[in-house]
């Protein structure tokens, strides 16, 4: 089996999440509100998946504390406030606070309570946020289906948001959950593969989004 080039696909993958920065700071007026959230979540992405790249490349240095803060922390609670932003029913936006609430208090339990949190990579409490992250692509799913702006869903960009993220995260779970139980039952190279091809599906849905969006609001 030809060996897996992991520098080679992590390249391409830093590129796609700088394409896809520079694009949502580009077109960010057609791209509805709130996006403000959506372009530092995605920005601190950049910067943390290029240190990441270089401290690989260059000198050993433990890289899961600074996915612990900067990914699994400011990453995901700028997510769930930009679906805040978007949803508009008050019970759903009740919801999306509550959902808040459990992800904040339990960063801080799991931070303080778990003596590997800053060492190991973090399953439990990434499976967590990933089934909170759906909970709210559900809320806002639930709303854009149910209004008028399904009839312009291919324009509305938050949409593609919820696809892109739910394909990346859900996505990567059960390959996280396989490597957490046994990295024996999968081949190292096939599970960078079929990492590597998930990211790259999701943000390619979050990149063709942005072409497609236009501001549904402001036009209204």
């Amino acid at each position: 089996m030809i060996e897996w080039n992991r520098t080679a696909a992590s390249v391409i993958q830093l590129l796609l999440v700088f394409v896809f920065f520079i694009l949502l700071l580009i077109k960010r007026k057609k791209l509805g509100k709130g996006i403000i959230y959506f372009i530092i979540a995605s920005g601190i992405v950049v910067v943390t998946d290029t240190v990441l790249f270089i401290m690989r490349l260059s000198f050993k240095f433990p890289s899961i504390p600074i996915y612990a803060i900067a990914v699994n922390l400011c990453v995901f609670f700028l997510f769930f406030l930009y679906f805040r932003s978007i949803l508009e029913l008050k019970k759903s936006r009740i919801i999306n606070l509550f959902i808040i609430g459990i992800f904040l208090i339990s960063y801080i339990l799991f931070a303080t309570l778990s003596e590997d949190f800053f060492s190991k990579f973090p399953f439990k409490f990434y499976f967590l946020e990933v089934i909170l992250l759906i909970f709210n692509i559900y809320l806002v799913l639930k709303e854009t289906f149910n209004s008028d702006k399904i009839l312009n869903i291919k324009s509305y960009y938050p949409f593609w948001a919820c696809i892109g993220l739910m394909s990346i995260y859900l996505g990567v779970t059960p390959l996280l959950i396989i490597s957490n139980t046994s990295m024996e039952m999968m081949n190292i190279n096939i599970f960078f593969i079929i990492l590597f091809v998930v990211n790259v599906i999701g943000y390619a849905i979050l990149i063709s989004g942005i072409f497609f969006a236009k501001n549904i609001n402001l036009k209204k």
